[in-house]
C-alpha cells in the first residue's frame, strides 16, 4: 500500500512540475526582458559612492545601488561589470561586481534597482544624469 502511495505522490509531483507557470512566478515575461541591459552596451554612467546610473545603447537608464561604499565612482572615467555567473546581461534585481577607474581595481558590489522612466531621468540632477 505504501509503495502505491509513494508512486502516486511521485507522479503527482512530476505532473505539477510540468504545469504552466503564471506570470510573476519566475516565468520570463516581455516586461522582465525590457528591464535588462547588456553590460558591454553601456554608453555612459554617472553617480556617487552609493547610487550609479548607467545609460545603455538603446537609451534606457538604469539605477544601481552599491552594497556599502564604492569609492571614486564620481571621478572615474570608466567602469566594468563582472556579473555573477559570467552573464553579460543584467536585469532588475541582479547583482554584479563593479570595477571602477584605472587598475588596481577595488571591486564593489552593486544591484540593479530599476529601469528609470524618461520623467525620472529628467528629474535627476544634471550631475547624476548619464
Amino acid at each position: 500500500m505504501s509503495r502505491r502511495l509513494l508512486i502516486a505522490a511521485a507522479g503527482a509531483t512530476a505532473l505539477a512540475a510540468c504545469a504552466p507557470m503564471a506570470p510573476g512566478d519566475g516565468a520570463p515575461t516581455a516586461s522582465r526582458g525590457s528591464q535588462c541591459f547588456y553590460t558591454d552596451q553601456v554608453d555612459n554612467f554617472r553617480g556617487n559612492n552609493q547610487s550609479i546610473y548607467v545609460r545603455a545603447r538603446n537609451k534606457d537608464v538604469f539605477e544601481l545601488q552599491t552594497f556599502g561604499m564604492c569609492s571614486d565612482v564620481d571621478f572615474a572615467f570608466a567602469i566594468a561589470f563582472v556579473p555573477s555567473g559570467g552573464l553579460s546581461r543584467l536585469c532588475v534585481g541582479d547583482t554584479s561586481r563593479l570595477l571602477v577607474g584605472a587598475p588596481p581595481h577595488e571591486p564593489c558590489r552593486v544591484r540593479v534597482v530599476k529601469k528609470l522612466t524618461e520623467a525620472e531621468v529628467m528629474a535627476l540632477p544634471s550631475r547624476d544624469r548619464p
